[in-house]
């Protein structure tokens, strides 16, 4: 793209060299007097443009300093000219004899013949630039707002998704026998949970009594799927309440300990969860029994663990106490979060 602007460029250079030396080639006393003035004029003239778009229009109009561009762009006109009738004098130097009428000799040939067309080249160019920096703009923008509408408009429909979700629950919840009360109440506390994913948890902080109510579903639902092959029991302290917490910041210990509960035949499998709130401070408890694992499945756990371990390093620095015990047996957790 910038190589293509380039060559633009320099085509449209030649191009205005090419017409000027057409309109001027009378007015000087040899083809190649009025080539040297033609390259000097458009050299100058070009570097007055560029110098006008690339520093004094962003540094200067664009920071709304007007005044300072004004007088620097009558600066640039004067020195500019100032410097082409130097340069021109020199070019047509060896065509002395030839010249009956010097150009440039009054001021008043200075002004019609280099400041006044200088003077308007160089605004008409600019302009052009100015009007088509504008329309980049509001391309920019345009383009900005319709992204913003299209993000509008997916949020929207992460809006309404949920909603078709919940009424085709609501749905299955009335097909399933009335008989059958342990689905129907697993049904609406799976319900419960993803409503409090979906629109519960998006701030920063969450009353602890919403995220208990989150823990509690979720255990009742595993405690219907494990049915007799697990003890589980869970035990919520009165006192859990008016204060916030993090959202889904106790989930994940909870069901790290549902998903590596034992499974044994013969021998006892439980899980024990407990919320408390004990000296300042919120205490999560969560036991289970377990079993040992093969190498290359044990090699895989305790990724849920890292990252939590690491949101909790950053949302409660030196206000966490987080406690692993762990044995061929069981695995223990006890997490204590400083809430005043």
């Amino acid at each position: 793209m910038a190589i293509r602007n380039s060559i633009l460029h320099i085509l449209w250079w030649l191009g205005f060299f090419a017409v000027w030396v057409l309109l001027r080639i009378d007015d000087y006393p040899a083809l190649p007097a009025t080539i040297w003035a033609g390259v000097l004029k458009v050299t100058t003239l070009a570097g007055a443009v560029y110098f006008t778009n690339y520093v004094l229009i962003p540094r200067l109009l664009y920071k709304q300093r007007y005044a300072a561009f004004l007088a620097a762009f009558i600066a640039l006109i004067g020195v500019t000219g100032w410097l082409v009738i130097q340069l021109l004098n020199l070019v047509l130097q060896p065509y002395a004899a030839l010249i009956t009428q010097w150009p440039n000799a009054t001021l008043s040939r200075q002004l019609y013949d280099v400041y006044i067309p200088l003077f308007f080249m160089v605004g008409a160019i600019v302009g052009v630039q100015f009007y088509i920096d504008r329309l980049k703009t509001q391309h920019r923008l345009q383009s900005a707002l319709r992204a913003s509408a299209e993000q509008e408009l997916q949020y929207l429909k992460a809006q309404i998704n949920p909603h078709a979700l919940f009424n085709s629950l609501n749905a299955v919840y009335f097909l399933i026998d009335k008989e059958n009360k342990a689905a129907r109440d697993m049904l609406m506390q799976f319900a419960d949970l993803l409503r409090y994913q979906l629109y519960d948890c998006n701030t920063d902080a969450i009353p602890i009594e919403k995220e208990a109510r989150y823990v509690a579903n979720y255990i009742a639902i595993q405690q219907m799927r494990h049915n007799d092959n697990c003890e589980v029991s869970f035990y919520c302290d009165p006192a859990m309440q008016h204060f916030s917490i993090a959202p889904l910041l106790l989930i994940p210990f909870v069901e790290n300990a549902f998903k590596h509960v034992s499974a044994h035949v013969q021998a006892p499998n439980k899980v024990a969860i407990s919320l408390q709130r004990q000296n300042g401070c919120l205490q999560l408890q969560t036991y289970n029994t377990r079993e040992v694992l093969p190498p290359e499945n044990g090699a895989r756990k305790g990724i849920g663990l890292a990252n939590v371990k690491r949101r909790l390093e950053l949302l409660y620095p030196e206000k966490h106490t987080l406690q692993i015990q762990e044995t061929d047996q069981s695995f223990e957790v006890t997490l204590n979060i400083r809430i005043t």
